[in-house]
């Protein structure tokens, strides 16, 4: 009898996983996937010298597990079966109170050498700039991360990198008067819908807080929330979170500041698309709904408004800029954002050419701590 069920188990087995492997054989390889907002990883190339080094076969890992049939649904059961062993985190993603799905940031993912280097040299592009344009018109914001400002929504003993202790390293080496430090304003409207729930960006209100104390130290007057139209762009975003544990929760909500005022805007990416709205409204038809701010990543953006008020703004930036622009915009002439990620000219010709007066830098703390594009800075 136990050698019966025994082939009965080899033979269910066997047949479930062969058809496996056919299906993924007949499956079309996936270039792109819209649930995790990523290009996916590419059949290698073989060559003996791959093969030797190990790079072939770590390719070909990458490759099935990207391809793999069904993967969204494997993603799901594969969090069904870790929730049941009662993990604090799947995937690098906190299960927080409040149904927040929070980013985990280790502190073994971090480079120390780099973060050292990436904070040198933005102290020197600080320094540099501040002698050719004038105090207060230098400014660095690092936004820290939901992980940092919702601790008391995190699973007991839940541990990351200190990114309070690095935010204070930053500041004390960089000229003085220069950083926008956001954390008390963040802490107290901490109990707001600032993150996102399921993604790793902060919401139009987060970056409408951060706007309100950059433009005090600044030296602007800030606009108030009532000087805007703010709509419902979506009531069905799901942010990369979500997509790394495929879990069913309520979807994010992504709110649209429109300034009342009569205020034109002439926008131009990468040197040849042109639009003249900051929100990309067709990108809230897909599943990257982020992208709906200033038309998400860019290597270059340019926007010329009706202030003629000759200030010309260059904000160094990740993503997390793309909800804090579009209220900036409406104090300078023209804005440029540019991204180190993408963006390969030099930022001193750059500044030349465009006849550039302020400089913001604008990152979440973790994205700076792991920039590998600080060099930039120094171009």
């Amino acid at each position: 009898m136990k050698l019966t069920f025994n082939k009965i188990f080899f033979y269910l087995f066997a047949l479930l996983w062969s058809g496996l492997i056919i299906c993924n054989l007949v499956t079309p390889e996936r270039k792109f996937s819209e649930n995790e907002n990523r290009f996916l990883a590419e059949l290698p190339k073989y060559t003996n010298a791959k093969l030797i080094n190990g790079e072939y076969m770590n390719g070909l890992d990458e490759y099935v597990n990207d391809q793999f049939v069904l993967r969204d649904n494997w993603i799901s059961l594969k969090t069904m079966a870790e929730r049941a062993l009662l993990k604090l985190d799947i995937n690098s993603v906190y299960f927080a109170k409040d149904d927040y799905l929070i980013e985990k940031h280790n502190k073994s993912d971090v480079s120390e050498e780099q973060a050292e280097k990436n904070k040198d040299r933005l102290t020197e592009f600080v320094k540099k700039y501040v002698e050719k344009l004038g105090e207060n018109r230098v400014n660095v914001m690092l936004v820290p991360t939901a992980s940092e400002i919702l601790r008391d929504k995190l699973p007991p003993f839940a541990t990351g990198y200190d990114q309070e202790a690095y935010m204070n390293e930053v500041i004390e080496s960089l000229s003085e008067g220069t950083f926008i430090d956001v954390r008390d304003a963040f802490n107290q409207h901490k109990d707001e819908y600032i993150y996102y729930r399921t993604d790793h960006h902060w919401t139009a209100l987060g970056a409408f807080y951060a706007y309100e104390q950059w433009a005090k130290d600044a030296g602007f007057t800030p606009l108030s929330r009532e000087q805007f139209d703010i709509t419902l762009g979506s009531d069905k975003f799901y942010g990369t979170l979500h997509s790394k544990v495929n879990v069913n929760v309520e979807p994010d909500d992504i709110y649209l500041y429109e300034i009342k005022e009569d205020m034109n805007y002439q926008l131009l990416y990468n040197l040849t698309d042109e639009t003249d709205t900051l929100y990309d409204l067709s990108q809230l038809e897909g599943k990257d709904k982020y992208s709906v701010y200033m038309g998400g990543n860019n290597a270059l953006v340019k926007v010329k408004t009706n202030n003629m008020n000759g200030r010309r703004l260059l904000v160094i930036k990740d993503s997390y800029a793309h909800t804090f622009v579009p209220l900036a915009v409406n104090h300078y002439e023209e804005t440029y954002m540019i991204d180190f990620r993408y963006f390969n000219g030099g930022v001193e010709e750059f500044v030349e050419e465009n006849e550039i007066t302020d400089v913001l830098v604008l990152y979440n703390t973790m994205n700076f701590v792991k920039d590998k594009n600080s060099i930039k800075f120094l171009k």
